[in-house]
């Protein structure tokens, strides 16, 4: 299935231009990257290394914390072309979603975009310990999700929705922005 670019981006929030600001939390940005293979659209999502202080070996979609005096497209942008070498003048922004906050507090702008086929994609070894994509018709199978809490050694999570793919665990924010993504084609509840 192709996705409708237009319509899509109709059902998105419009690109913010500034972060939102809300006390004791970070600004983060992370792009939420789709891109079309063999006749089908993709979402693309990394893993993060199993070393890594905050939300180690999680899936995640590239992004990362505010730097400097950018706005939360340059961060998504900048955070992406550093995880996994995307060339970011060939991104086509679609829109956003709805802003979030972190279980580490981050406040998370995420913005929706098409990219290339990411084939000569390379993940930053320092950060992301792969890439890999999901089809949007496996993603579009209700079925395939189940809300539920998730325990780590460390710690409890609260309820978020969980989706496996190949062995990859998209759960938490990451799972809950991948619903609202889908929720603006129109074909899930969040």
């Amino acid at each position: 299935m192709i996705l409708d670019d237009i319509a899509l981006s109709a059902e998105l929030l419009a690109l913010p231009t500034s972060w939102e600001h809300v006390d004791d939390q970070r600004p983060a940005a992370v792009l939420a990257p789709i891109f079309a293979r063999e006749g089908e659209d993709w979402l693309l999502f990394t893993e993060r290394r199993a070393d890594l202080p905050l939300h180690p070996g999680q899936i995640s979609f590239p992004g990362g914390a505010r730097e400097a005096d950018e706005d939360p497209v340059a961060c998504a942008m900048r955070e992406s072309a550093e995880e996994v070498g995307l060339q970011t003048e060939s991104v086509e922004l679609l829109g956003a979603l709805p802003n979030r906050t972190s279980t580490s507090l981050f406040r998370v702008h995420t913005i929706v975009g098409r990219i290339g086929d990411p084939e000569n994609l390379k993940p930053d070894p320092r950060e992301v310990a792969s890439i890999f994509a999901v089809p949007f018709a496996e993603l579009l199978v209700d079925d395939r999700w189940e809300e539920r809490e998730y325990d780590t050694t460390v710690r409890r999570y609260g309820p978020s929705p969980h989706f496996v793919h190949e062995g990859h665990l998209i759960w938490g924010l990451t799972g809950r922005l991948t619903r609202e993504l889908l929720a603006a084609l129109g074909r899930s509840e969040v």
